[in-house]
């Protein structure tokens, strides 16, 4: 628009300028350049006022132009910002709320004890989980064995990422013989998912003297451990495979061995220790510490005072490692005296 503007008003100068150059040859004296002079002036003055009010339009276009893309970027930035929070938010507080929702669900009635127990699978096609085996030459022996009359149930064991209510404990005891030491180096346990398929984190287990029978103070603690397999309902755990000297030596003596899964309820479900029918020595014990089941916040026997599975009160487990004999002590021989002769007078 400026620059048609300052065209049509340069026309007009040049048609000015000629209609006075055609008066100039009538006109004559000093009073006409004057009028000259001022006419330039003016028209002079015209031109460049045209000429700042082009730059001006130029100008406040230009800068419309750029604080148009200023705004523009701005809000492309404050628009992926805010995405990116959305997303942040998303991140942190739907698995919160995806675990107070099973914290509340994943377990039926709180005053139903059998809540806790979940369905034994063996049905399942083997499939293996976990970490490494330890190699052929250290495989270990069998130490204790109840892998046998197992039931048709599996106890809940576990601790939870995103439920910690649910978490419990579930203790089953062994004997070491006299004049023996053990080396633990695994444990076999018969056990499955219930509530979901799985898998666990990683795997807890702890040895506990044996307190009037009930475990009593805890002697070693392996905790998160992922050195562990799975093929069909058979979880191997092994124990510190990765640090040969944080492996247990129990001595000659009555103990309790705990195996508890470390799980997430809200993608994983729980995970449970198959029962077992026919009992040695105690029966197992069971505890939930949160009281979210309404019993058993200490140790108590799960199926008769728990009320869980009470027609199969034990565990299925073995225990697999080394024996390591104390040495027989070997009879000191009591030397016989010489006898001393008896000196005779000299005659």
């Amino acid at each position: 628009m400026g620059a048609t503007l300052l065209y049509g008003v340069r026309r007009l100068d040049a048609a000015f300028f000629q209609t006075a150059n055609a008066t100039a040859g009538r006109h004559r004296g000093r009073s006409f350049d004057r009028q000259e002079e001022r006419h330039c002036s003016i028209w002079s003055n015209c031109l460049d006022s045209f000429d700042a009010l082009r730059v001006k339009v130029f100008t406040h276009r230009s800068a419309g132009k750029v604080k148009a893309n200023i705004s523009s970027t701005l809000k492309a930035h404050l628009i992926r910002g805010a995405v990116y929070l959305l997303l942040l938010l998303a991140v942190c507080v739907i698995p919160f709320a995806l675990g107070q929702r099973s914290a509340t669900n994943s377990a039926v009635d709180v005053a139903k004890m059998p809540s806790a127990v979940g369905v034994s699978s063996t049905s399942r096609a083997p499939e293996t989980q976990g970490s490494i085996s330890p190699p052929p030459e250290s495989t270990p022996i069998t130490l204790w064995n109840q892998y046998n009359n197992a039931g048709s149930a599996v106890t809940l064991s576990a601790t939870f990422f995103d439920s910690p209510a649910l978490n419990s404990d579930l203790a089953d005891d062994f004997v070491v013989p006299a004049g023996q030491n053990w080396w633990v180096r695994g444990i076999d346990v018969d056990g499955a998912y219930f509530k979901g398929s799985g898998p666990a984190n990683s795997f807890n287990v702890f040895f506990y003297y044996d307190n009037g029978g009930f475990p009593g103070l805890q002697i070693y603690a392996r905790y998160n451990t992922t050195q562990w397999t799975q093929i069909g309902s058979t979880f191997t755990i092994h124990i510190s495979d990765d640090c040969p000297p944080c492996q247990p030596i129990l001595y000659s003596g009555r103990y309790w061995v705990e195996v508890q899964a470390f799980m997430t309820a809200s993608c994983c479900g729980e995970w449970g220790w198959t029962d077992r029918t026919a009992t040695d020595l105690n029966a197992a014990v069971w505890q939930n510490p949160s009281g979210f089941f309404g019993a058993c916040q200490s140790w108590s026997r799960r199926g008769a005072t728990c009320g869980l599975d009470s027609s199969a009160p034990d565990q299925v487990y073995r225990l697999n490692g080394a024996i390591i004999l104390l040495p027989t002590p070997t009879p000191r021989v009591t030397p016989i005296p010489r006898p001393r002769p008896i000196p005779h007078p000299r005659p």
